[in-house]
């Protein structure tokens, strides 16, 4: 039933939209271009090491179990540890402080400037250190949960396909909801308004974690896709977001400079004597 509602949300599709919209709109992921770099370079080079090292031995332990398909689930679990291995060295390094910066961006872009701006000035009396800390927590924090489950089922994978499916399954139904901590706390969302909202969507948040699991298990640039997911779960938020305050509006807003977190240029208006003034703008 669940995963029959989860296709019939098409909630699965926002993670293919989201690296549509990072090739059509290259300078929201660019931004953090050093970041991008580091995570392809950790990505091939951790993939080819444990696909060097591991690969054999487990090929020869599935072949026990699953005979001929056993070089391609251990081609499958290789890339399922070296998403592990990533996550774990990268997170802390240089990747939580990048995927929030992409994931406000894309919201900004898609015309949610507003809820952006909000969430970066609620709690106005904390300092600018804590403020700069609970920006990145959100997928810091999540992700280390969410990295202990996914270590403990990765035995799972010994089961012949169906041990894979039900890995992924699993993993993609608890790890959905990660990829909207940080909307959620530019809502200020307590814990039990969050827990109601992915209860509301919980089929929705099923399929989508499902989807980014597999693009994270590609070979060599599974690491990248934590990018294109960001930018995927964005969307949804700011869809989300129009849906329910319809003042704001659902068109998208792309910035002069979707690095900033609001944009800062308006369009000049030109005199009917050809000089420029400057719009004035909104507070």
């Amino acid at each position: 039933m669940l995963v029959a509602q989860g296709l019939l949300s098409l909630a699965w599709l926002w993670p293919l939209q989201g690296i549509y919209f990072s090739l059509t709109h290259p300078a929201v992921t660019l931004s953090v271009r050093a970041a991008l770099l580091k995570a392809l370079i950790s990505s091939v080079v951790i993939f080819g090491v444990l696909l060097f090292f591991t690969w054999v031995p487990q090929m020869a332990v599935l072949a026990i179990l699953s005979g001929p398909l056993a070089p391609i689930l251990a081609f499958i679990l290789v890339g399922a540890e070296s998403a592990v291995v990533v996550t774990y060295l990268a997170r802390p390094l240089f990747l939580d402080p990048a995927l929030t910066h992409v994931f406000d961006a894309t919201l900004c872009a898609r015309g949610q400037i507003e809820l952006v701006k909000q969430g970066k000035t609620r709690g106005p009396g904390a300092s600018r250190s804590v403020v700069e800390g609970a920006l990145i927590k959100p997928f810091q924090a999540l992700s280390k949960d969410g990295l202990v489950r996914y270590v403990l089922t990765l035995p799972l994978n010994f089961v012949p396909v169906v041990g894979t499916v039900l890995f992924v399954l699993y993993n993609g139904y608890v790890g959905g909801p990660n990829w909207h901590a940080r909307y959620f706390q530019l809502k200020g969302m307590s814990k039990s308004q969050r827990a109601a909202f992915v209860n509301k969507h919980r089929a929705e948040y099923a399929a989508f974690g499902t989807v980014t699991l597999l693009c994270n298990f590609i070979p060599f640039v599974g690491l990248l896709f934590s990018f294109t997911n960001t930018v995927g779960a964005a969307m949804w938020a700011a869809r989300l977001e129009a849906r329910d305050n319809p003042a704001y509006g659902s068109a998208p807003a792309v910035a002069s400079h979707p690095t900033k977190s609001v944009p800062v240029h308006t369009p000049s208006k030109q005199t009917t004597d050809g000089s420029n003034t400057e719009k004035a703008k909104d507070e």
